[in-house]
């Protein structure tokens, strides 16, 4: 199957597949030429973002750098004030869109060609050399996987895009290469039909929520949902006032608010721990609309303060709590210029590996 990100090499756009550049009703603003003619070297998929685990030498800024195929790594040293960075390098042999770390802070990333690497932390920590995947899984099930994140348990979740599901690999099928079927794949024809799922990201409690692009709405399934497969009913969705105008990547702060990238209108929204319970159409408590960001989509948290990639110019930028406190357009206390390519994919904090050259 040819979808329109592996034409593109870039984010795979809501809606119906097309063979052609386009940002909901509007042209493409980061849809250049050379992407499709880098598309014939290169092809292109979606990868997902988990929660990090944390460590000794932590804080490391992870962006999943798509148009260049790999995953960058920036210390906390280059995060103290604007410039335009070096980072260090974790090269894909496909086109990456997203990664996560697992509680031995092993590196997992998707990719384009529908599999998902793991690299070993031993092997990180000998960066700027450059590392070889220890295992590679694949599966005929999936069609486009995106965002990921890691469940308490340490099973693997994935969001397939194409086939609106959420997809389970269990702990063990980690542990070796091969051809698997996903331990758990969730579906949810009543509500997430063609909602084209790009992240996925746990709630303290372990709820699994993700965004339905196509909907403009985040769906939070319960714990107990994620136990089994099959056509389920997620248990509260959001959606959100009319906020979310494709809606990115999901973090939560440390009181348990939902923050949440919404790409087209260039904000970041944010919905209180106590409107997440049950099903709502409430407008978000704050919305941060700084005349820096373009195109939002990654989003982590680093402590209190909030990091954001945007798609449409490759830079991320870092928003203290003051600045997201109350609504607002706040310039960034730090702008990393070209942090990535346009049009990259997902972001986190994780273990810092590595010396710069």
């Amino acid at each position: 199957m040819i979808c329109l990100n592996q034409i593109t090499a870039g984010r795979p756009e809501k809606g119906i597949v097309q063979m052609q550049c386009s940002r909901k009703s509007e042209p493409v603003r980061s849809c250049p030429l050379r992407r499709a003619l880098g598309a014939l070297l290169i092809c292109s998929a979606l990868v997902c973002v988990a929660a990090p685990a944390a460590r000794a030498a932590s804080g490391a800024l992870w962006i999943v750098d798509t148009d260049n195929g790999r995953v960058d790594e920036y210390l906390s040293s280059q995060l103290k004030s604007s410039h335009t960075p070096t980072p260090l390098t974790v090269s894909i042999g496909a086109v990456p869109d997203g990664a996560c770390f697992d509680k031995s802070n092993n590196l997992w990333v998707t990719d384009s060609a529908e599999e998902i690497l793991g690299f070993t932390a031993s092997e990180l920590k000998k960066l700027p050399t450059a590392p070889s995947p220890a295992v590679t899984i694949s599966s005929s099930s999936f069609s486009n996987i995106v965002g990921c994140a890691f469940d308490k348990q340490g099973n693997l979740w994935l969001a397939d895009l194409a086939n609106n599901s959420l997809d389970e690999i269990s702990a063990a099928q980690l542990k070796a290469s091969g051809s698997i079927t996903p331990a758990v794949i969730i579906t949810d024809s009543a509500e997430m039909s063609n909602a084209r799922p790009g992240f996925v990201t746990f709630d303290k409690s372990g709820n699994l929520w993700t965004d339905g692009r196509n909907d403009e709405e985040l769906f939070k399934f319960s714990a107990s949902q994620l136990t089994s497969g099959g056509d389920k009913t997620a248990a509260v969705v959001l959606a959100g006032g009319g906020s979310l105008n494709d809606p990115g990547q999901i973090g939560f702060d440390g009181h348990g608010n939902l923050w949440v990238t919404s790409s087209y209108d260039n904000t970041v929204v944010k919905f209180p721990k106590g409107q997440l319970s049950t099903s709502n159409n409430d407008a978000p408590a704050v919305t941060i609309s700084s005349s820096s960001l373009d195109g939002p989509w990654g989003l982590a948290f680093h402590g209190s303060d909030l990091w954001v990639m945007d798609y449409d110019d490759g830079n991320a930028q870092e928003f203290t709590p003051g600045h997201i406190k109350t609504t607002g357009s706040p310039a960034p206390k730090v702008l990393l210029t070209g942090a990535a390519a346009i049009e990259s994919w997902g972001i986190m904090f994780g273990p810092a590996f590595g010396k710069l050259p």
